[in-house]
């Protein structure tokens, strides 16, 4: 029982991120999301739709975590830059214990801490989560898992270098009994 009691508190008042720590050249995954190291890119599919994000860099700030990505869709054999943009992540009031406890008993959706990233016809959670990292989520605009999105971690660095037809990607979706795995992205395919 004292063991509980002090797992909990030490839960709160440690922050739970804390444990979640990965090396800067891994990639996590979850069923819930995929933990994209910067500079790697990130395959996502929904329905025809196939497109790709890349995390170019992370920079951390007093304020939060910023990630400035790139976004490709795939047409006519061949991967087109959509657009560059920003997702962050804002620091909480870590400082405040009602907001750890709050956070510890009642886990946040995406939608509260995330910014949406907006595909060709639909929408997805993400934030930056590191400086080394960041995160895409299965849920949609309207937060609620998305059960037609797939995201496909990748090792490749340009977008020119993938290969829609390679055997190894490996299609993640939301499922909510996968265990977390924490995979070396120059390993993934192993």
């Amino acid at each position: 029982m004292k063991m509980t009691v002090c797992f909990i508190v030490a839960s709160i008042f440690l922050g739970q991120g804390e444990a979640m720590a990965i090396m800067p050249e891994e990639v996590s995954v979850d069923g819930q999301a995929v933990v994209m190291p910067v500079g790697r890119v990130l395959l996502v599919r929904r329905d025809n739709f196939v497109g790709a994000l890349k995390f170019l860099h992370n920079e951390e700030r007093k304020e939060g975590v910023y990630s400035k990505y790139e976004y490709f869709e795939y047409e006519n054999g061949a991967f087109r830059k959509i657009r560059e943009g920003v997702i962050s992540r804002k620091i909480p009031p870590s400082d405040k214990w009602w907001y750890k406890l709050r956070t510890f008993l009642f886990h946040d959706i995406p939608s509260s801490f995330a910014d949406k990233l907006t595909f060709k016809s639909f929408e997805l959670f993400a934030h930056a989560t590191d400086g080394h990292h960041s995160t895409v989520y299965f849920w949609d605009g309207a937060a609620n898992p998305d059960m037609k999105v797939r995201l496909a971690p990748t090792p490749w660095k340009e977008i020119e270098k993938v290969n829609l037809s390679d055997p190894r990607i490996i299609w993640f979706g939301h499922d909510d009994g996968r265990e977390r795995r924490v995979i070396p992205i120059d390993r993934i395919w192993d």
